[in-house]
């Protein structure tokens, strides 16, 4: 054997005790804290600290063990619960292994949606999943508030992150509802998932015409106006959108005076970056 694959072996051989090492250490530093994340004899949020600590000596090529039972574990901590979540949310990001332990997440989350500390944080997850089991409990919350997991408006907003789940028809039969009327938060959310939807043109027409809508549902279907039809913007600064007016049946007493104050300054404003935009530049 020559001198050169000598040194080659040499250099192989550090490298693989080197590899093992590194693999060992790891496994000694997830294991050793582990005890201290299922103990209950340190506070919530020392374990919580334990468990980032853990999820970070797993590595991303390997299942999130820890995180995974923590969130599970129904007589766990909300607190450490809370932060397996995000340990999770952000691991399967860069986890290779991520498609082997998701639907495990997933399952886990759904779960976790019944309990109200949790509710929050597990529904954002799976929104952003696109989880089409919580986008039907959403949209039953919608259709029968008593039984809604959150307030309707912010059922809408987690809804809106997959415009296939259903969102629009649930935005659209809000804003023909009287009684759904009433709830501005909710109002204002369903006018920003109309916005995207040229076909909504009309309703945005008739939420900009009145001073029944609230006015941050008018600013934003001003807004979206000057997207989907520009010229109608010209049309509602001059004429407070009257000929969208008498579209609104279900609101009597309904108004569609010229608009002033705030809004006619954000109409204003939206004319001057329209024109701005169709100026063409003069060259000298």
């Amino acid at each position: 054997m020559d001198t050169n694959d000598y040194r080659r072996k040499i250099e192989q051989s550090v490298a693989k005790a080197q590899a093992r090492h590194a693999r060992s250490s790891s496994r000694m530093l997830a294991a050793r804290p582990r005890s201290a994340v299922s103990g209950k004899k340190s506070s919530a949020k020392t374990r919580a600290e334990e468990l980032g600590r853990v999820t970070r000596a797993e590595g991303a090529d390997a299942v999130p063990q820890a995180a995974l039972e923590r969130l599970v574990d129904p007589k766990e901590s909300p607190i450490v619960r809370l932060a397996a979540i995000k340990l999770l949310q952000q691991q399967q990001i860069f986890s290779s292994v991520a498609a082997e332990w998701r639907p495990a997440f997933v399952e886990a989350l759904r779960t976790a949606v019944r309990v109200p500390a949790l509710r929050a944080a597990a529904l954002e997850v799976l929104s952003l999943f696109k989880d089409r089991p919580t986008q039907e409990l959403l949209l039953q919350g919608i259709r029968q508030p008593k039984r809604a997991l959150v307030p309707v408006h912010e059922a809408l907003r987690l809804l809106s992150t997959d415009i296939h789940a259903g969102v629009i028809d649930a935005a659209r039969r809000l804003m023909k509802t009287a009684q759904m009327r009433k709830n501005k938060a909710a109002v204002v959310q369903a006018t920003r998932i109309l916005s995207a939807d040229p076909s909504s043109l009309g309703t945005l027409e008739e939420v900009l015409a009145s001073d029944a809508y609230p006015m941050d549902a008018r600013r934003v279907a001003a807004t979206a106006i000057s997207h989907l039809s520009p010229e109608k913007v010209q049309a509602a600064a001059e004429s407070g959108g009257a000929p969208r007016a008498r579209g609104l049946r279900a609101k009597k007493g309904a108004s569609a005076a010229k608009p002033k104050g705030a809004l006619a300054k954000h109409l204003e404003t939206l004319r001057r970056v329209r024109g701005a935009a169709t100026t063409p530049i003069k060259s000298d």
